[in-house]
């Protein structure tokens, strides 16, 4: 059995701390996950998590549980936990468990695991209702091309392993770092989507081949489009970032940090970051379910 080192846990409805060896997730990344926002009781973006999910795992025919069962798991969990105000829950879907080699069986069952940390508020400017700001570093590691796992939140994610890795904290801070193709185009930062802006035009990088469609993205685009700003995905190089007027990222923790530095060139003017932020703040409340 293999140990979990996380703070609460529940696996298939049952609080646990350990998961079986031979679970196909611990094998070969043959699963999904959600990390999702919680507060006071309340999740953010529940609705928007849950539909990636239940599509992902349509995709990868996997078994998707109910929305109402993965809402009791998490209610149950949050609520012998009630020290904890801020917290991140972590659905992890798995494929279930299986014999040696890739191939699985037609009758396997998926295991569906809820986990539960504590969050600084200070982390995520959803809670804080400050934006952070600072330098994005290049990586050398590249993403995948692969349309059929495109847009998806999968296991798989050693790339990110090895990006995010690349640089040492201890040496110099970076808010996060792009990652490309093979094709040299921007995708999406180890552990974010990416948005820039020029001439108040918003762009984010198109997902049709790589990357994951984060559930913060997606609530980035309705937004603008719901304030009239023109917003566009396209093919992006790093090239085409530095012509940029304003550059932000996002993820549901976080929600959005300005980026002030990338490469040589520094980014002053965040006047159309700021507005989108503040649109966030004020529409944040109407992604919220209880537990």
């Amino acid at each position: 059995m293999m140990k979990l080192m996380t703070s609460k846990c529940m696996i298939n409805g049952i609080a646990a701390d350990h998961l079986l060896i031979s679970d196909r997730s611990i094998h070969y990344g043959d699963g999904l996950f959600e990390t999702i926002l919680c507060t006071d009781n309340r999740l953010y973006y529940w609705q928007q998590h849950y539909q990636r999910l239940r599509t992902s795992a349509a995709r990868l025919k996997i078994a998707c549980p109910d929305e109402q069962t993965l809402l009791q798991d998490i209610t149950e969990l949050v609520s012998s936990n009630q020290a904890a105000e801020h917290c991140v829950i972590k659905v992890v879907l798995s494929r279930g468990l299986g014999e040696r080699g890739y191939s699985y069986a037609t009758d396997i069952s998926a295991n569906r695991i809820v986990l539960l940390s504590v969050l600084d508020a200070a982390y995520s400017s959803i809670l804080s209702d400050t934006m952070m700001s600072g330098e994005l570093f290049i990586c050398d590691q590249q993403v995948s091309i692969n349309e059929s796992l495109a847009g998806m939140k999968h296991l798989n994610r050693l790339e990110n392993v090895m990006a995010r890795n690349e640089w040492d904290d201890r040496k110099a801070v970076f808010i996060d770092g792009l990652m490309l193709n093979a094709d040299h185009e921007v995708i999406e930062g180890t552990m974010s989507n990416l948005f820039a802006i020029r001439d108040g035009h918003v762009f984010t990088p198109v997902l049709d081949r790589s990357g994951i469609r984060g559930v913060m993205r997606d609530a980035i685009v309705e937004l603008a489009a719901k304030h009239k700003l023109p917003l566009s995905e396209v093919r992006l190089t790093v090239e085409d970032l530095l012509l940029m007027d304003e550059l932000f990222i996002t993820n549901s923790l976080i929600g959005m940090k300005r980026v002030t530095k990338l490469g040589d060139t520094v980014y002053k003017d965040f006047t159309v970051t700021d507005l989108i932020f503040k649109a966030l703040l004020v529409s944040k409340e109407d992604y919220v379910q209880a537990v």
